[in-house]
């Protein structure tokens, strides 16, 4: 079996949130919106043009993913959200629980695993559909909150977490409609806005060096308590013995500050600010930090990642911001013919297609098979983002009828086009890669039955990749 193949580089479709709003509006009032009356003409040719793009990326000859820049203020919101991701992971578990308990949040991973690969904290956001904002509207972040300058932004996680979600929300609404207007109808804009709420998790990606510092303070904290268990035992005397810190007795952990552990410096490193030398740009069947899987909602809408380099001798809990020399998300794409590696601005937002968005439209959009892959040979590098899942009403029925699942082509002279090689096309080890992916993927026929509701699919589709047996129970 193949461990590794090299993947091939996917700039995926960028439009600016400017044009995004502008082919929403009916070609008199984009004019008007840009400021040139004279030429409609020109305009409602501009208008074609993005919609095409939209179609372009997110049909079915698409990647399923489009990008969305320029947004306001929202790149200042990720700049101070995504770094609270890992401070959260890392956080000894009483301080973890008290803060996401006073900010609404909770976790859908077992944050007591010392071994996890992947911490996730997450919230239920709810908005009006009457009243919708457009991200403009959405207030600046940076002078909210009565921040001042060194205040910590954990104190602010709550309303960041809010802030950005709900400008993703809305932003995955706006490409909603954008889709509806390509494909008829306004199916996709109407199942998000009629639930009305959306699932948002902020994930962060541990680095090798981060689960050990979990394990070390896990470890410590037993130690600790029998070692307390053991005195309390003893005669008074033997209190008078000398006191060794706890875990220092392997070197690698000689102490604490503010709920952190410390790590004794192993080597130093002088690269500061520097970018990270590795191998990003192979992917893998087995170093990945989230398997091959569809989403199964309408619309996801992500942040590009934040990377962070974690250094022993400083204090856990900070990373400092790096950057991949490939330039690369790791998120990883896959299609019959190539897996590709998608690359985008930082201040870009990724609006990817789910399941459901192909089932409501008739399978005019696209869904994306996905995995997010370790960075090789980087093993001290993690990766912060934050997601907000789009889905329809639990009890919205999907129309099986007229999606074919037959009709997933997902080659076409755009996506080739779209494409600059890294490695071989095809060759022997990408084949077996890909066989061996497609053996954990669960096919939509045996998850969707007609007259379905979507909380129906939803646990289908959950229980086949994942629980009693599923496809990827023990990966």
């Amino acid at each position: 079996m193949a461990e590794t193949a090299p993947a091939t580089t996917l700039d995926i479709d960028d439009i600016p949130f400017a044009d995004l709003l502008l082919i929403l509006l009916p070609p008199e009032e984009a004019a008007a919106a840009s400021g040139d009356h004279d030429d409609d003409e020109a305009e409602d040719g501009r208008r074609r043009r993005l919609l095409a793009t939209v179609w372009a990326a997110l049909g079915p000859g698409g990647a399923g993913l489009l990008a969305v820049s320029g947004v306001p203020r929202a790149a200042s919101l990720r700049r101070r959200l995504l770094p609270l991701a890992r401070r959260l992971a890392l956080m000894d578990h009483p301080s973890r629980a008290h803060l996401l308990k006073k900010h609404g949040l909770g976790s859908d991973v077992p944050l007591n695993k010392p071994d996890r690969s992947v911490s996730s904290f997450a919230r239920l956001l709810r908005h009006d559909s009457g009243k919708l904002r457009s991200p403009e509207e959405v207030p600046d972040a940076v002078d909210g909150f009565g921040q001042q300058k060194g205040d910590d932004d954990i104190e602010n996680l709550g309303e960041l977490f809010e802030e950005l979600g709900l400008c993703m929300m809305e932003l995955g609404v706006l490409v909603a409609r954008a889709c509806d207007i390509v494909i008829g109808g306004n199916q996709l804009e109407q199942s998000i806005t009629d639930f009305g709420s959306a699932k948002a998790r902020l994930i962060h990606y541990h680095s090798e060096l981060d689960n050990r510092i979990i394990k070390e303070r896990s470890s410590t904290k037993r130690r600790s308590l029998a070692n307390n268990a053991a005195a309390a035992a003893r005669p008074l005397s033997d209190h008078m013995d000398a006191v060794q810190m706890p875990g220092s007795e392997d070197g690698s952990c000689i102490g604490s500050k503010d709920g952190a552990a410390v790590v004794k410096p192993a080597e130093e490193n002088d690269s500061k600010g520097a970018a990270v030398q590795g191998h990003g740009s192979a992917v893998s069947l087995v170093n990945l930090w989230q398997e091959w899987h569809y989403d199964y909602g309408v619309l996801t809408v992500l942040t590009a990642p934040l990377f962070l380099r974690s250094a022993l001798g400083r204090e856990c809990p900070v990373g400092e911001e790096c950057s991949l020399p490939d330039g690369h998300s790791h998120l990883q794409l896959f299609n019959k013919k190539r897996i590709f590696s998608v690359r985008c601005s930082q201040e870009s937002f990724i609006v990817q297609v789910g399941e459901a968005a192909g089932i409501l439209s008739g399978g005019k959009l696209r869904s994306t098979l996905h995995a997010v892959s370790r960075p090789l040979g980087l093993p001290n590098i993690s990766r912060e983002t934050f997601v907000v899942f789009l889905q329809p009403s639990w009890d919205k029925t999907l129309p099986f009828s007229g999606y074919s699942s037959a009709d997933e082509d997902e080659s076409s002279d755009h996506m080739e086009s779209a494409f600059t090689g890294d490695g071989p096309a095809g060759s022997c080890s990408e084949h077996t890669l890909m066989q061996e992916i497609l053996k954990k993927i669960p096919p939509l026929r045996s998850r969707l039955k007609e007259g379905m509701t979507f909380a129906e699919f939803s646990r289908q589709t959950t229980k086949r990749y994942y629980g009693g047996g599923g496809i990827q129970q023990n990966s």
